[in-house]
């Protein structure tokens, strides 16, 4: 499950072009954020990605990723030419032969190889057709789905559908929300289908809809796009997290209630098609002269802190990569401490934690206008300033949230923290 937004510099305040993303993986999915460098390769150079050995391209670009610990690819990400991608599961009626490239690899694949957004639909779509999409997605288990795609630049956005392997890719429109659904029709601008006479219906040929409503793609699809659609014009940083944010009304949500996954802020729930979260965010603000990817590093979007990265500076000090087991010295475990313990209370705590944070991520955007173009030591002292500001913050609420007991109301919701976090070795 995952949530892709884009707005254009048309409908922006300030003309950046913004993508953002929720990562909605299974609950002990830790996230690791990595800069892979560009790098040359020599003719006939091979890479392994998840399930198969493809060649590999004679050149690929500097990426900032946040992918699942056991994974090649990645759930979302950056490179240095301003591309962005977001992807999302989707649910077809194709059947894969054998392993082919899975969703995370060609996100991957897209951000080393375009340097564009137009090259990014063009490297998925090769990648699709020449391998299919078949082999296991899930950290546990054996889950198979197939992949959507938002892509932006500088400039331009575009929508892709992936269906075995058949592929469709649009321009997107000012605004617009991608979920775990087909959105392309008949309005396709490139695809792998015939192109001659009447263009066939892409979602019509592919979509299984029962997996579709199961997911609670539509609902969340159309929350996310009415969000944008009536900030149009006015688009922030801020407005992108607070869609990445949203569970619907405040006083009325219950986390515990919903039988499927139809907020865009999503929390695991106490039944089976629950369990899945925002283990990881992203947000990219990409201009003519700068490119910055706002990244959380940890779980739960509404009790996280978006912070900068810049290309061509090493990434800040964080700790060591994280792995499925707890570890202390990992951020993204070290935020469970938090986040776990915030959703016994979460009415309760949030809109104090929510105060604090979001007046760091303002903070940390005002500072980010004179530094996102300065030079390479002034870029590495900000970014390391805001991530150490935004871990010290973030101690400072597991300490306070440890004086509280550590106890949920619902028998189901207990037993599903119970079970989590004895799997991930967590003691809270």
């Amino acid at each position: 499950m995952c949530d892709t937004i884009v707005a254009l510099p048309e409908a922006t305040a300030d003309g950046a072009m913004l993508l953002a993303k929720n990562a909605d993986t299974e609950v002990n999915e830790a996230q690791q954020i990595l800069r892979l460098p560009a790098r040359d390769y020599g003719a006939g150079s091979l890479v392994r990605v998840s399930h198969l050995v493809i060649p590999q391209a004679l050149h690929t670009h500097e990426v900032i990723l946040d992918r699942s610990f056991w994974a090649w690819g990645g759930e979302i990400g950056c490179n240095e030419h301003g591309v962005a991608i977001g992807n999302e599961a989707a649910f077809s009626n194709q059947a894969a032969e054998k392993d082919g490239v899975i969703i995370l690899d060609l996100l991957r694949l897209g951000l080393e190889r375009g340097a564009t957004a137009r090259e990014a639909v063009a490297v998925i779509g090769a990648h699709v057709e020449a391998y299919g999409q078949g082999g296991n997605v899930q950290m546990m288990g054996n889950f198979k789905f197939d992949s959507g795609f938002l892509i932006s630049d500088r400039t331009e956005a575009w929508v892709v559908n992936c269906a075995g392997k058949h592929w469709a890719a649009r321009r997107a429109k000012a605004t617009e929300a991608i979920s775990n659904r087909y959105q392309i029709t008949t309005d396709w601008e490139l695809s792998s289908l015939p192109a001659g006479g009447a263009k066939a219906d892409f979602r019509a040929m592919f979509a299984d809809p029962v997996r579709e409503y199961e997911a609670g793609a539509d609902e969340r699809e159309s929350c996310a796009a009415g969000l944008l659609a009536g900030k149009r014009g006015l688009i922030t940083m801020h407005d992108m997290a607070a869609v990445l944010r949203d569970v619907g009304d405040e006083d009325t949500y219950d986390v515990t209630q919903d039988e499927r996954s139809v907020r865009v802020c999503m929390h695991a729930g106490p039944t089976p098609a629950r369990f899945w979260h925002a283990t990881g965010a992203m947000i990219t603000e990409t201009r003519a002269d700068s490119v910055v990817v706002w990244m959380t590093g940890s779980s739960a979007t509404d009790l996280s802190i978006f912070k900068p990265l810049l290309f061509g500076i090493p990434l800040p000090e964080v700790g060591l990569l994280p792995g499925g087991i707890d570890t202390e010295k990992t951020l993204w475990w070290r935020h469970e401490r938090l986040h776990r313990r915030a959703m016994a209370h979460y009415k309760a705590v949030k809109p104090d934690i929510r105060a604090e944070f979001d007046a760091l991520e303002r903070q940390f955007h005002a500072e980010s206008v004179s530094v996102r173009t300065a030079s390479s030591r002034l870029k590495s002292e900000y970014v390391a300033w805001c991530w150490q500001a935004a871990a010290l913050a973030t101690e400072r609420w597991i300490e306070r949230l440890e004086t509280r007991s550590y106890a949920f109301d619902h028998a189901g919701y207990a037993a599903m923290w119970q079970r989590f976090n004895a799997e991930a070795s967590l003691s809270l």
